[in-house]
């Protein structure tokens, strides 16, 4: 069962215009496309609510290597910015 659920989580890449988390700029807001990594990272995100299809909104971010902060599921999180270069998002215009 714990299969199925992480398969949902990684969807093939398309060509569509995706740019990664780092690439967002504060305030803007997306749809996470894809999850381009491992088992491990994508199971790790999507108990976190980090999925393909939701919505997630760039908080800030520290300019010197420091965290992403996004705000998904009305709850604010921090991620590292190895962690959120493998996570795509389509811009709403």
């Amino acid at each position: 069962m714990v299969l199925l659920k992480l398969k949902r989580c990684i969807i093939p890449k398309s060509a569509d215009s995706s740019i990664t988390l780092i690439d967002m700029l504060p305030g803007q807001i997306g749809t996470i496309t894809e999850i381009d990594h491992g088992y491990g990272l994508v199971r790790k995100l999507c108990s976190m609510g980090i999925v393909p299809g939701k919505k997630v909104m760039k908080i800030s971010q520290i300019l010197v290597g420091g965290p992403i902060v996004i705000r998904i599921n009305a709850h604010d999180l921090a991620l590292g910015r190895g962690i959120a270069s493998r996570i795509k998002v389509k811009i709403e215009k």
